[in-house]
């Protein structure tokens, strides 16, 4: 499935027609925004709940003001100049086209978060990571079990506006790559591979 940024540019809640029905909003800096700390907008009466009763928030501290403005910031951006996500959607649809006639399983995704399904363990993983990172320069992260089955490796990785269609083939060359250095077994190891 390709998905088209919205024209009206209110995200993937309206591209998905369910924008009225939601009574709580939940979001991230992390993704779009790439920043830290999240938010969630409601009801004024269903906020002072939460704020009051989620155990999480027991002696929280709100975000440093730098956060704050930067998000306000990236927010403004995100109203007013398109043409960011209009590049970002056209990444992220050519990473998962590209990975899926590679033969990659990116399972069901609606978002440009792009999950990457392989087989091996946790030690595999790890060592197929570090090397994605210090040897191909590409930063991707990594769920295992119990959040998805045994022997199953999640790689997540987040295309940005500011990528670009270079970055998305050797993204996709490289991940053939270790992809066939992991069937190999190259990645197989007793420890849990470390930087240092």
């Amino acid at each position: 499935m390709v998905l088209e940024p919205s024209e009206n540019r209110d995200g993937v809640l309206e591209m998905q027609g369910v924008q009225d029905e939601i009574d709580v909003y939940f979001g991230t800096f992390a993704k779009s925004m790439a920043t830290i700390g999240a938010f969630v907008a409601g009801d004024e009466d269903v906020i002072d709940y939460l704020r009051y009763n989620m155990r999480s928030q027991t002696f929280a501290k709100s975000l440093p003001m730098p956060i704050v403005l930067g998000a306000q910031k990236r927010l403004e951006m995100l109203r007013t100049q398109p043409e960011h996500k209009a590049n970002l959607w056209e990444i992220a649809n050519a990473l998962q086209s590209g990975l899926r006639e590679a033969g990659f399983n990116l399972g069901v995704t609606n978002s440009c978060v792009t999950p990457v399904f392989l087989s091996g363990g946790l030690g595999e993983a790890t060592n197929l990571t570090l090397d994605l990172r210090e040897n191909y320069g590409i930063f991707c992260s990594i769920v295992v079990y119990p959040v998805v089955p045994k022997d199953t490796i999640m790689l997540r990785l987040i295309p940005t506006a500011v990528h670009t269609l270079e970055d998305v083939r050797y993204t996709i060359e490289t991940f053939s790559t270790v992809k066939d250095k992991l069937f190999a077994g190259a990645y197989k190891s007793e420890k849990i591979a470390s930087w240092a």
